[in-house]
């Protein structure tokens, strides 16, 4: 079998962990090649992990190359001259739509983490995926090329805990509360652990959760809970609209409540909170002396680049579903969780846990879709793919998962302390 060459987009601390890990599995690939704007940063990142996992007789592991992400001509010119059979796209989510398109074109195998944004369109009406990835659906499915939604791990792997719970845990799904806790603690006095103009967006807008079978809307931070998690402990955490819940409401239609929970300290909101009073998170460009410009591109240029918070980041987070229902007509509640630890994933391929949660995933079903494990010939979100394969997988990439569960009164069986 002649293993496929694999095309990395985006050079961000998610890149970087996906680079890492496509290189620490390079058997399971053709050529390797990391693409961004910015050639320098290329070449770094190229640099430390020629570094990191090669010798002195090693060849280069990862070609570089500059593209314009955005712009379709380059795009597809790029995945013909490499003859790229995989493309990852861990670049912004403005990005979305120009590499379906040239992945559509090309007939690669398109994966990305997150869903397409518009930079200067904010609450736009659920369900989100509606407006760039499914009208693109039948075309995929007519030219038989893969398309793999959400491959992060939220959404993404809680997508596939979800697959799991339907497939080996229940009957019937009643609940799924997704959550999601970042215990750890980077020093800055005010840093976003991914691309802040996403970052900033999603805890701005008004929150699109699904209850009661159908989308309802509430206003930001107004539902939070308190839940104590292992590994963690107990946070303080939000109701958000997320990525996952507008798939997970298509492929669980029987379940009638599916929420998404993130945890904030109470200095993180009260920060964001002064820049959103001052407008300093709005994505509509505003002039200021005869130039346009989107105020959260301002704060994205004086904060932290997320990349840089690795180094000296302590703690872990943890990412779960909880989820209710029925097994042989008894109530049940299970917890399906990952851990990880920031400084650990530093030691080994200098990032921060949240891109390493992120990238591990990316890496994972890339492995599946190079072996011919994942090929449905169509576009999918990953809850509609066996989740067995992956769940094997997963851990010798570099995140365990673990099951568990729980009282059915609500409580949670973990230490309060981390």
């Amino acid at each position: 079998m002649v293993k496929p060459n694999l095309l990395i987009v985006g050079a961000g601390g998610v890149g970087q962990v996906v680079a890492n890990k496509a290189v620490q599995f390079r058997d399971d690939f053709g050529t390797i090649t990391l693409a961004a704007r910015n050639r320098d940063k290329l070449e770094r990142i190229a640099a430390d992990i020629q570094a990191r996992w090669g010798g002195e007789d090693d060849g280069p592991f990862l070609s570089v190359r500059a593209v314009d992400a955005r712009d379709p001509g380059e795009m597809i010119a790029l995945i013909r001259d490499l003859d790229a059979r995989i493309v990852l796209n861990v670049a912004s989510s403005y990005c979305n739509a120009t590499i379906l398109d040239a992945c559509l074109e090309t007939g690669a195998s398109y994966l990305d983490t997150a869903l397409a944004e518009d930079e200067f369109i904010e609450n736009i009406d659920p369900p989100w995926y509606s407006y760039v990835e499914w009208p693109r659906r039948p075309k995929f499915a007519e030219k038989k090329v893969n398309a793999f939604l959400g491959m992060g791990f939220d959404p993404g792997v809680v997508n596939i805990f979800c697959a799991y719970a339907r497939k080996h845990l229940l009957d019937t799904i009643d609940a799924i509360d997704i959550i999601d806790v970042n215990a750890g603690s980077h020093g800055r006095y005010f840093a976003t652990n991914f691309d802040a103009d996403i970052n900033l967006r999603e805890i701005k807008e008004d929150v699109v959760t699904w209850e009661d079978g159908a989308w309802k809307t509430i206003p930001r931070h107004s539902h939070w809970m308190d839940v104590t998690l292992p590994e963690v402990g107990t946070h303080r955490v939000y109701s958000m609209g997320h990525d996952e819940l507008q798939s997970l409401a298509v492929n669980f239609p029987d379940t009638p409540r599916i929420t998404f929970w993130m945890g904030f300290g109470e200095h993180y909101l009260n920060v964001f909170n002064v820049l959103d009073y001052l407008g300093l998170t709005s994505s509509v460009p505003v002039e200021v002396d005869g130039v346009k410009v989107a105020p959260n591109r301002v704060v994205k240029a004086l904060l932290p680049d997320p990349a840089s918070l690795a180094e000296g980041y302590t703690g872990k987070i943890c990412i779960g579903v909880d989820v209710r229902g029925r097994k042989n007509g008894r109530e049940k509640r299970f917890f399906i969780w990952s851990n990880c630890d920031h400084e650990a994933n530093f030691r080994e391929v200098g990032s921060q846990s949240i891109s390493y949660s992120t990238g591990v995933p990316v890496v994972t079903a890339a492995r599946l879709i190079a072996d011919g494990t994942w090929n449905p010939q169509t576009m999918v979100h990953v809850e509609e793919l066996d989740p067995d394969p992956f769940l094997a997988a997963m851990p010798q990439v570099g995140i365990d998962w673990q099951v568990e569960e729980l009282p059915l009164d609500g409580s949670w069986p973990y230490p309060a302390d981390a």
